[in-house]
């Protein structure tokens, strides 16, 4: 009697071969780049440091998008549902070169509608970030391309026709689900429990006196802002600040805005080889530098000193100076642009003079010195803009307390949160 033969599944024609490999490629450097999104969003949130993604000179090109309400779905980073996507995908593509098993059965089509739902999302993000960021996020872009390579390698893969006996899509249609449901839930567990063990450093003791200030009776909080005149993240932030000032007020928050030009401003206050982080590393960005961001920090805190009361106005108008040629602050730019918040900031009054004035030089040094301190403690490149809520118990500060935040959204849920004080 002659046993029994097992057929095994021929190869599938080059075509389905090309389009499942090129789809596996793609998903495990989808894979690794969503990881690492994961990572500086993490950074971002919980440690405080959004510095994990240099753009050259100008700073972190990924500040925008990590403080975007759009880089999370649900309380999670879009990353960490990526990692879901991803995953599925490259059990799909390999289900494919297997040729059985009721994955196979599903694989095809659930390739072609993971592909295309990478693709429109991909497409409303890089819209969004396009025409809303000034800078594009390196990584994100990245992760956009590899969508796009697996929706291309799906394409490839369609019509696909597996070995395996008929009847057997429902269990592969739930063997998938089973997939995404145990690699996004399972990422989204160690973050959340990662998040839950870490802590930023609190903000150093006696901060710098305030020189720009929206202020309330009765405060029962602060909201410490550090921007940089040069950085499009701190303009846009500052603006929606100012937008919301009744809600802040509607709280008993107080907004603090302090100045961080991203270069080096004067020698004796603020020497060059104290302008580093923990590890040596000057935080010098060739933007600011270029354009002047001393020269537009110091016009801020003149304007406020000029003209009492209009500093968050000066320095609105000093930000729409970014809409101009490089260097974008000049001592001409700047007279004209502040000469239409207050007659005493024009040109021939005092404004050279308080600039050119030692006390604003001081106090600039002493607004950056202590976000350096802080930025020392907790590790990494400093990021602006950069803010703390700081609860007020009978008019003290309790800095012990204080909450970072990055961005506007941020800063009202910490002030609007029921626990807050």
């Amino acid at each position: 009697m002659t046993a029994p033969t097992i057929a095994t599944p021929s190869q599938p024609p080059s075509r389905i071969r090309v389009g499942a490999w090129l789809t596996l490629a793609s998903g495990l450097v989808g894979l690794l780049v969503s990881a690492w999104l994961v990572r500086l969003k993490f950074g971002a949130d919980h440690l405080c440091d959004a510095s994990g993604c240099p753009g050259g000179d100008d700073g972190p090109a990924c500040a925008e998008a990590l403080a975007s309400g759009w880089s999370q779905l649900l309380g999670l980073p879009l990353g960490v549902w990526s990692i879901g996507h991803v995953v599925t995908t490259m059990f799909l593509a390999a289900a494919v070169l297997r040729r059985r098993g009721p994955l196979a059965e599903v694989a095809a089509p659930a390739l072609l509608a993971l592909g295309a739902l990478g693709v429109a999302v991909s497409l409303a993000l890089g819209l969004y970030a396009f025409t809303q960021f000034a800078h594009m996020c390196p990584f994100c872009v990245a992760l956009y391309g590899t969508l796009t390579v697996a929706f291309i390698g799906a394409l490839l893969v369609r019509g696909a026709a597996p070995t395996c006996p008929e009847g057997q899509a429902r269990v592969g249609a739930a063997r998938a689900v089973l997939i995404w449901a145990l690699a996004t839930g399972g990422t989204a567990l160690a973050y959340q429990l990662a998040a839950r063990s870490v802590t930023c450093p609190p903000p150093p003791p006696d901060p710098p006196p305030v020189t720009i200030a929206a202020t309330v009776d009765a405060p029962r909080a602060a909201v410490m802002l550090f921007v940089d005149p040069t950085c499009p993240l701190c303009r846009r932030e500052l603006h929606l600040l100012q937008q919301s000032l009744p809600r802040l007020r509607a709280h008993g928050a107080e907004l603090w805005v302090y100045l961080f030009p991203r270069a080096n401003c004067d020698e004796r206050y603020l020497p060059s080889h104290e302008f580093v982080d923990g590890d040596g590393k000057p935080q010098t960005h060739g933007e600011a530098r270029s354009n002047n961001a001393c020269l537009g920090a110091l016009a801020a805190l003149c304007a406020e000193r000029l003209a009492p009361g209009r500093g968050l106005d000066g320095l609105a108008a000093l930000f729409d100076l970014q809409d101009t040629e490089a260097p974008r602050f000049t001592t001409d730019k700047v007279e004209k642009a502040l000469a239409e918040v207050a007659e005493a900031l024009g040109p021939g009054g005092k404004l050279r003079t308080c600039i050119d004035g030692e006390e604003a030089s001081a106090a600039l040094a002493a607004q950056q010195r202590y976000l350096l301190s802080w930025v020392k403690a907790r590790g990494g490149r400093v990021g602006v803009p950069q803010a703390f809520v700081v609860p007020i118990v009978d008019g003290a500060l309790h800095l012990d307390q204080a909450m970072p935040a990055t961005s506007a959204g941020k800063i009202l849920k910490l002030v609007e949160a029921p626990g807050a004080k």
